[in-house]
């Protein structure tokens, strides 16, 4: 089965309203995060798929996580740089979540990198137990 954007998250779960980083901290406990670089093409094109539902990752990694996971989302899931995820899974980490295998995901990655030249990440946090 080809990954389409669209079908990333292909019926798992409704995808909450999140507008923007402010809202993060106001967005109801235990719905869904969508996180992207807007730097990466693969980024925009998550962003748009979702309708501008996908939060930008920006300023300190560190604190924009925080932010994020304070809130504890069912499941994040993003697409960024290598370097940002890695940020990003050691506040998931000390927050209880682990890093998801998800075959639909990889596919979505592996189908952006032609226009990122390898610099996109797709993953997927989801809470321990």
């Amino acid at each position: 089965m080809k990954a389409t954007r669209r079908g990333v998250l292909g019926g798992a779960v409704a995808v909450s309203a999140v507008a923007g980083a402010p809202r993060v901290a106001a967005a109801a406990s235990g719905g869904p995060v969508l996180l992207h670089d807007a730097s990466l093409e693969a980024g925009r094109r998550f962003a748009a798929a979702y309708g501008g539902e996908a939060l930008p990752i920006e300023g300190d990694r560190i604190r924009f996580a925080r932010a994020v996971f304070a809130r504890q989302p069912a499941y994040v899931v993003g697409v960024s740089r290598p370097a940002d995820a890695l940020l990003i899974e050691e506040v998931a980490r000390e927050a209880g979540y682990m890093l998801a295998d998800d075959r639909t995901v990889r596919e979505m990655t592996a189908e952006a990198q032609p226009l990122d030249r390898g610099l996109v990440l797709g993953w997927v946090f989801t809470r321990k137990g």
